[in-house]
């Protein structure tokens, strides 16, 4: 892994919500009652100023420098009980849902919470931490590996706009750390020539397993372009484990890029009450690799993925519910991303 540095980045204090979130998230339980709770959200908006949310809004409105926003000051949830490999434990006994509610809501904000089926049995919230069985896999509940760079989902005709990660407990030896960069802090140092190449559809990604491809193998998904939108601006589509070149011209833009993300990538430890909001099609993210302890006091993030319209899902799949179900097709073609 190259080196990386510790970013500045804009930073803002939400803690003029807390009493609100703490009067609000007692009423419900967000993973067996999501849409309950989202509506207990939606009025906890409403109980906030437009000072204590102008920030996020401006975020989505307009996006941010690296396209991303850092925010402190989060609601804390009391004697958190120890990180656990266990879903239910956590579903069923957390004790309260402070974190959990903070996601939701600034997901309310955005747009709204979704997830895939066949992404952790559907679930909304992501409990991030380490796992014995995924240690060396290419998994967010990895640890004994690096976490490479990459969007979420880039092949699904569905991409989430925002991810967001909370940090409930740092890596006790402080070496687990969240990787990111943006599309416009990689463009000024791209020629253009290579600018251009990597516009084109000239890249094929891989499509996960969960997603029903049988041979994830890298390049042998749909057709992509890695930059994309506003040429001043651009949107990015990127997976350091998956995505190939279709001719030696492509492929090497690609290794160029590559190049310039693992030497410029920051480094961000999350910790309580801090929240990294990421534009999904603007930044790439990844996870240092770090030694678990297995013994309740390992990093633990949720996670969190937002879609700006769930019309999207009903548009492109002809899908009406919050939990979205697809498998690749190749062949097929969904309105933006050509699968052939």
């Amino acid at each position: 892994m190259s080196t990386t540095a510790t970013t500045t980045m804009p930073t803002v204090d939400i803690s003029s919500w807390s009493e609100v979130i703490r009067r609000y998230a007692a009423h419900a339980n967000p993973y067996r009652e999501f849409e309950r709770t989202a509506r207990f959200a939606e009025e906890a908006i409403a109980a906030l100023g437009h000072e204590d949310i102008r920030a996020v809004l401006d975020f989505k409105r307009r996006g941010g420098p690296g396209g991303r926003l850092l925010l402190t000051g989060g609601a804390v949830d009391p004697d958190l009980m120890p990180t656990t490999e266990s879903t239910e434990d956590i579903e069923d006994g957390k004790g309260t849902y402070y974190s959990e509610f903070t996601l939701i809501m600034l997901g309310k904000l955005l747009g709204e919470p979704f997830s895939y089926s066949q992404e952790r049995n559907g679930a909304m919230i992501h409990n991030v931490r380490p796992a014995k069985r995924n240690e060396t896999n290419i998994s967010s509940d990895s640890s004994a590996i690096i976490l490479d760079l990459h969007n979420e989902n880039i092949y699904h005709p569905v991409q989430p706009d925002y991810l967001m990660l909370s940090g409930l407990r740092r890596d006790p030896g402080g070496v687990a750390k969240t990787l990111v960069i943006g599309s416009d802090e990689v463009l000024p140092l791209l020629s253009a020539e290579d600018v251009a190449t990597l516009g084109e559809f000239r890249f094929r990604t891989s499509v996960d397993y969960n997603f029903g491809n049988s041979d994830a193998a890298r390049g042998n998904g749909p057709q992509i372009r890695v930059l994309f939108g506003d040429p001043a601006s651009p949107m990015i589509a990127y997976d350091d484990e998956y995505i190939a070149g279709t001719d030696p011209q492509a492929q090497a833009a690609l290794d160029r890029l590559r190049a310039i993300l693992h030497e410029r990538m920051f480094e961000v430890e999350l910790g309580p009450g801090e929240i990294l909001l990421l534009d999904n099609l603007k930044t790439v993210h990844g996870r240092t690799a770090f030694k678990a302890r297995y013994d309740g006091t390992d990093r633990w993030l949720q996670r969190l993925l937002v879609t700006r319209d769930l019309r999207r899902a009903e548009m492109l799949l002809g899908q009406t519910e919050r939990t979205v179900t697809w498998n690749y097709e190749p062949g097929k073609f969904y309105g933006y991303v050509e699968y052939r």
